[in-house]
């Protein structure tokens, strides 16, 4: 009966033992992975939340990306603005001069080829691209926008401000915010043919086919050329217009971004409390379960040998 009993005692440590590894097993994996708990099971209220801050943190992660690119690609339109402003603001005073100094043939002939060349700048810097997609496409973004033909015209081969499809790419910043990222480019700079009728065409493009015309008629029209600086000092406050409509963007991204970072420090926080192990008491809670351990293996050993001098 004593050596039966001893036996029971011996087996009922073991199973004590190796209920106290694998608990220390537990809290060892826990420390080190940082990790409240190893199973869903252990609690199915917190795991469900900890998986809802999870898909939180991924949507305002994607909302972040989105708005980085959308303010890289408004700072580019941004920049494209102000060249093309400094470019108009140069042929304005180019007109001026042609309009109203007596400078003769080759004087007025200087003007009207250095205002050629900077049509074209604009022209091309309406072609402008960001990240292999042109800028003021509308949705065609594969395709060059702008084209100027030998007689001057100059077309749009983007998507059109009144197609039915609509013309903007926009990009969702939040849960109820999307951000327009372009307009169409014909609604930015217009469209000239280089057509008798004087009406057709529209826009900044229209003013320069205008304006080019002309200074390139073969006559010095110093009035023809006088009759167009309202239109270009027009032409350059609409550009600035849409320039400023474009910075108040910027700062509604930026405004947003600081609303998301706000939120998901705040999402952080509180998966960190519902996952994240309270590294001092477990540490604490560790070194307890290992003494219990060492205390039962030297019960065990105790016990183990004392059955032994019951065989002798």
């Amino acid at each position: 009966m004593i050596i039966r009993s001893t036996a029971n005692s011996t087996q009922s440590m073991l199973n004590s033992m190796t209920s106290q590894q694998n608990k220390l097993y537990e809290l060892y994996n826990k420390i080190n992975n940082n990790t409240k708990y190893t199973n869903i099971s252990e609690n199915p209220i917190d795991a469900s939340d900890i998986m809802k801050i999870t898909k939180q943190l991924a949507e305002i992660d994607a909302y972040a990306k989105n708005i980085s690119d959308a303010t890289s690609q408004i700072n580019a339109q941004d920049s494209v603005f102000s060249t093309i402003v400094e470019k108009m603001q140069r042929i304005n005073d180019l007109a001026i001069q042609a309009a109203n100094s007596p400078s003769g043939e080759d004087g007025f002939e200087a003007c009207a080829l250095e205002i050629k060349e900077l049509t074209e700048t604009i022209v091309n810097l309406a072609n402008s691209q960001y990240d292999g997609k042109y800028i003021f496409a509308g949705t065609n973004v594969t395709t060059k926008p702008f084209e100027m033909l030998d007689d001057g015209s100059i077309v749009y081969n983007g998507t059109p401000a009144d197609h039915y499809a609509g013309y903007e790419r926009t990009l969702d910043i939040s849960d109820d915010m999307k951000i327009e990222l372009n307009s169409a480019g014909d609604s930015i700079f217009g469209t000239y043919d280089a057509s008798v009728d004087p009406a057709t065409g529209s826009g900044l493009f229209k003013v320069l086919g205008d304006l080019n015309k002309v200074m390139n008629s073969g006559t010095i029209d110093n009035e023809g050329v006088r009759e167009q600086l309202d239109n270009i000092q027009n032409s350059i406050n609409h550009i600035s217009e849409i320039q400023a409509k474009h910075s108040s963007t910027v700062s509604k991204l930026t405004m947003t971004s600081e609303t998301l970072s706000n939120t998901q420090l705040t999402l952080k926080s509180r998966k960190a409390e519902l996952s994240e192990v309270d590294l001092p008491s477990a540490i604490s809670e560790l070194v307890q379960q290992n003494y219990a351990l060492q205390a039962s293996m030297q019960a065990y050993s105790m016990i183990a040998n004392q059955s032994l001098l019951d065989y002798i």
